[in-house]
């Protein structure tokens, strides 16, 4: 959790007000909540692609991980956010092959 405040404290910074980002806790919280419902949306689609054998949730986070250090050395705190992402997307694959298929 800490590494997404930090990510979230360095993006606010970078905003400029107009943008809507005035760097407040409410803020904050609504760019948190935002960060964890992509990283939580993106872990169910992992989880479809997986059951109908497009892509393993491992495979995904892999390449999303490869895809965040190339980010990262351009735009820090995407790249930041996307790492994790991969990262979310590593524990849900790890924890999907634990319970039974629905079909």
């Amino acid at each position: 959790m800490s590494l997404i405040k930090s990510l979230l404290t360095r993006f606010c910074r970078r905003q400029s007000p107009s943008e809507g980002f005035s760097g407040s806790d409410s803020g904050m919280l609504e760019i948190e909540a935002l960060v964890q419902a992509h990283g939580d949306w993106l872990a169910l689609l992992a989880t479809i692609l997986e059951r109908e054998r497009v892509i393993t949730g491992a495979e995904l986070a892999r390449t999303l991980s490869e895809f965040a250090a190339h980010t990262v050395e351009d735009r820090p705190a995407e790249g930041q956010i996307l790492s994790f992402w991969a990262s979310r997307l590593n524990d849900t694959a790890a924890t999907v092959g634990k319970f039974p298929s629905v079909h």
